[in-house]
């Protein structure tokens, strides 16, 4: 920041303390309350609810150093030893294939077929073995298909759980109609059996719940079914929503836990976080990778649990939690679906709210159209009245009963620290994500329109502070701001006089216009509109260089 920005006042903080009358202190104390002062690495208020669907992979220097000497030497020679035993494994699972009709695909294997499957089998371990996977340490004693039809496996967290699968002699699994098109691994798939599920037809789950209770039903002829009960990845953190398809046949179930408890998490591969062939990379870059599998005693189910499959569910993932030593949470498929359609458009820290924000929506049992009602409603009042609201005020505007226990979770995700009341605008924009197409523009600008309050067409300094505070971007946007309205600027820069910017410090009118072109010349706000900087920051840094070895020289 020069010297002029300083001595004006303009540093992020200046701007906040002159637009609220605080003293600079004060201004500093406040923005770390908020959580986001511009600075990511600043405090946040703690809220006890985990993200599942997170995984922040961070390497020390020696791991680097590690993968870096492995990348060369070790993995491409595990590549390639897996793609043989891959090899292998399809084609004794083409073979037990072979000639099979629709109404033998409605049968177990018997005879020859299922005297080749042991190689199958054998040639699937041994693609984990080189794998890393040198061993698998196994607790408690696995049930008989006769004692409990269905395994629930639990958490899910990446498509390295065929592992499990596989010791447990590739048994029936739970997968996506799509899984059958992948090449060689859908072979595998159909070899084991599966009850296959498509999300998009509507019909698809009754057919698979009727397909399980057949099998069930069956005592010991089948395969086991295992089903990861989650539904979708997570990161291990704690257990979310179980879906009802291994308690709906009312049948006794084996909870079987994983746990992989390598130092150095490359496993995990949730919504968030590594893509698919970085986990490949990274496992096959560690030494040795660890697996768990701990059998749980087999639940049998009471009537009322046979009635409720709700409550069967969430008795056999409290009697799992414990196993794990981890926390429950409601959270379900649908949340980290909500948070990636964000994040697909919005690469901001806002998005991550959604996961919580759609938990409790859907918990209060909103519809979409109520939803979108509700935000022209909330908008509104937003701009109108004063954004800090109590939770009485905050229950009005929901119209909910102020003792609903959903409303005071949402309350307090949004409370400010050591205060009483929450800002209704927060809020309001992580709804219009819950409710529209998150796209960058619109979304920004609607932002604009919530933060304007008495609808004036412009943000002073105050709101856009607040406002950049609550999406967790920097100030420096107002600070460049309010010295371009104090002096010349150059090039295409905001200017005084053209009715979008005007005033001095906490007095600027800055419209959105004006914003984004300002922003636009930060490089901390490339990910919210998709402008790389890099190129100009490698330019500056040569020029500085060779300006410096001329000086040497």
């Amino acid at each position: 920041m020069s010297n002029s920005q300083k001595s004006n006042g303009y540093s992020s903080v200046g701007v906040v303390a002159r637009a609220r009358g605080l003293s600079a202190h004060d201004a500093v104390t406040e923005g770390a309350a908020v959580g986001y002062p511009g600075n990511r690495d600043s405090p946040k208020k703690e809220f006890p609810t985990l993200n599942p669907f997170i995984h922040n992979l961070q390497l020390t220097t020696l791991q680097k150093a590690q993968i870096a000497v492995m990348t060369v030497t070790v993995f491409p020679i595990r590549l390639v030893l897996i793609g043989i035993c891959l090899l292998f494994a399809w084609f004794f699972a083409c073979l037990s294939l072979i000639g099979r009709s629709k109404e033998d695909e409605m049968k177990p294997m018997t005879g020859w077929r299922r005297s080749v499957r042991p190689l199958a089998v054998f040639f699937s371990r041994a693609l984990f073995f080189v794998a890393g996977f040198h061993w698998v340490s196994v607790k408690g004693k696995r049930a008989t298909s006769a004692e409990a039809p269905i395994l629930a496996a639990a958490p899910h967290s990446s498509y390295m759980d065929a592992l499990p699968v596989t010791y447990l002699g590739l048994t029936s699994v739970v997968a996506k109609t799509e899984a059958e098109s992948v090449p060689f691994f859908g072979t595998l798939t159909k070899f084991t059996q599966p009850v296959l599920v498509s999300r998009e037809d509507s019909s698809s789950r009754q057919s698979t719940i009727r397909e399980i209770q057949r099998r069930a039903a069956a005592r010991g002829e089948w395969p086991q079914i295992i089903i990861f009960t989650e539904g979708t990845c997570t990161n291990r953190s704690c257990l979310i929503n179980f879906k009802p398809g291994a308690f709906i046949p009312g049948v006794p179930v084996q909870p079987v836990c994983l746990k992989y408890s390598n130092r150095l998490d490359t496993i995990t591969w949730t919504w968030k976080g590594p893509k698919a062939f970085n986990i490949l990379w990274l496992t096959l870059c560690q030494f040795h990778s660890s697996l768990e599998i701990e059998f749980l005693p087999v639940y049998v189910p009471g009537e009322e649990e046979k009635q409720d499959v709700k409550l069967f569910g969430r008795n056999v993932r409290a009697q799992m939690a414990r196993a794990l030593g981890v926390p429950t949470t409601e959270n379900s498929f649908e949340d980290g679906q909500a948070m990636m359609n964000a994040a697909e458009n919005l690469n901001l820290p806002i998005a991550e709210d959604l996961v919580h924000i759609n938990r409790i929506v859907r918990q209060f049992g909103i519809a979409a159209n109520v939803l979108k009602e509700q935000l022209s409603g909330l908008c509104t009042a937003a701009q109108s009245s004063a954004p800090s609201v109590t939770l009485h005020e905050f229950a009005a505007h929901l119209k909910s009963p102020p003792t609903s226990s959903h409303l005071k979770e949402l309350f307090m995700f949004y409370q400010k620290a050591g205060e009483n009341v929450v800002d209704l605008r927060k809020y309001v924009i992580v709804l219009y994500l819950l409710s529209l197409p998150p796209f960058v523009d619109e979304f920004l600008q609607f932002c604009f329109k919530v933060y304007d309050r008495n609808q004036k067409g412009f943000l002073v300094a105050a709101e856009l502070c607040d406002l950049l505070m609550a999406l967790g971007l920097p100030l420096s946007a107002v600070d460049l701001l309010a010295t371009s309205s104090n002096g010349p600027t150059t090039g295409d820069g905001p200017t005084t006089g053209d009715g979008l910017i005007s005033g001095d410090g906490p007095t600027l009118k800055i419209s959105y216009e004006i914003f984004k072109a300002t922003a636009k010349k930060l490089q901390e706000y490339d990910r919210l509109f998709g402008v790389d900087h890099s190129a100009d920051k490698r330019r500056k840094n040569k020029t500085a260089f060779d300006a410096e070895k001329a000086k040497r020289e």
